[in-house]
């Protein structure tokens, strides 16, 4: 590229910021191979750490409760505060389609609230759906959905938001005037890549 180009190629920052700042953090690392290692071992363990931070900042500015009694945690991706989530919540239980989907389960439920079918289908693929699968579903195009999800070891943890804990979507409820209006059973079958999804 740069014998093509000559000093218009400047790769992807010019004046190669990236071996001046080597140089200047680890030029006392004499040996070119242990100074790449330090450099990349260095790299993953600030990736991972910013990771985890970032995720704790995400889901601390996002309207998100644990219900400990019914063992319900529900995240909202709406612009609602925590009353208007819980007050959801509490509708969506009271309806009978919704209750006979959470019997016989003694472990945690997620419910994840979000606006239009598009948001569900992004939900459904990071989920292990295929796209046409996920829009294949008889869902409208608007109006808010709850997405219910259990967990996928099946393991009662006191910790919903912890790490370790993965989901597995298992039906959806469509909300008309804040009372649910349609129940959409999911074929685990369908959920053919990512077994299993975080909530963040």
């Amino acid at each position: 590229m740069e014998g093509y180009y000559g000093d218009a190629y400047w790769m992807f920052l010019p004046g190669e910021p990236g071996r001046h700042l080597q140089k200047r953090l680890f030029g006392w690392i004499r040996h070119r191979q242990v100074r790449l290692i330090v450099i990349y071992t260095l790299s993953i363990a600030v990736g991972i750490s910013a990771a985890f931070v970032l995720r704790e900042v995400s889901l601390a500015l996002t309207t998100h409760m644990i219900l400990p009694k019914q063992k319900i945690a529900a995240v909202s991706f709406l612009s609602g505060n925590d009353r208007q989530l819980r007050e959801l919540i509490e509708s969506a239980e009271g309806a009978e389609e919704v209750q006979t989907q959470i019997q016989g389960g003694d472990g945690w439920v997620l419910v994840q609230a979000m606006q239009g079918k598009r948001a569900v289908v992004h939900t459904m693929i990071d989920a292990g759906m295929t796209r046409r699968k996920a829009e294949d579903l008889k869902l409208a195009k608007q109006g808010v959905k709850l997405v219910f999800s259990r967990p996928k070891d099946g393991l009662a943890q006191k910790q919903p938001f912890s790490t370790s804990m993965r989901w597995q979507p298992a039906f959806i409820a469509e909300t008309n005037d804040d009372k649910v209006s349609h129940v959409v059973t999911l074929d685990q079958g369908l959920f053919v890549g990512n077994p299993v999804m975080p909530v963040f």
